[in-house]
């Protein structure tokens, strides 16, 4: 079945301002995953994901009954078979593109320069709307990683600073 065709099938439950930007397709199901216009051309930018939207739309081939499920419905080998490997090139790119530092884009970044002998912990994700500022803080038990880190960052724009108690606070939105 074409996007065209899915598009007509799922009018009606489609939100206004979204579109189908892929698929996944097993021998009984396609799964149909939608997000904003806005969007196009961005893979994910989690300012937007985590308002909890809508889960995918699962159509059955052949009877083309339709429903929204939840992501973990999707099975996982679709879902690995249609995962990116990440780099950090394709890291940098992405947040080029959205101009925007997701935690999946953190997450990413220490876990490819990850050697199995620094830990970290994930920190919070703070955000101050009443200046709409929004920062990652992460603290590092090894400076090395932390450092890798911020010369990342630094290459492509991104401000971020060791506070005085160790933390790395980084600034999500990118310096023009």
């Amino acid at each position: 079945m074409t996007i065209e065709a899915l598009e007509i099938l799922l009018k009606d439950i489609t939100e206004e301002g979204k579109y189908i930007y892929k698929t996944f397709e097993d021998e009984t199901y396609i799964y149909v995953f939608t997000k904003l216009e806005k969007l196009r051309g961005i893979d994910f930018d989690d300012r937007y994901g985590k308002v909890g939207g809508y889960g995918p739309i699962r159509v059955n081939k052949e009877t083309k009954e339709f429903r929204r499920v939840h992501y973990m419905d999707v099975p996982s080998e679709l879902r690995k078979r249609n995962s990116k490997k990440r780099t950090v090139d394709s890291i940098a790119k992405g947040i080029i593109k959205r101009k925007y530092v997701n935690e999946g884009d953190v997450y990413n970044f220490l876990k490819l320069n990850y050697r199995g002998n620094e830990k970290f912990t994930f920190g919070k994700v703070l955000n101050d709307l009443e200046k709409g500022l929004e920062i990652l803080s992460l603290q590092f038990k090894n400076n090395e990683l932390r450092d890798k880190m911020i010369n990342f960052f630094d290459v492509i724009n991104v401000k971020c600073k060791v506070e005085d108690d160790g933390w790395l606070v980084i600034t999500r939105i990118p310096v023009k």
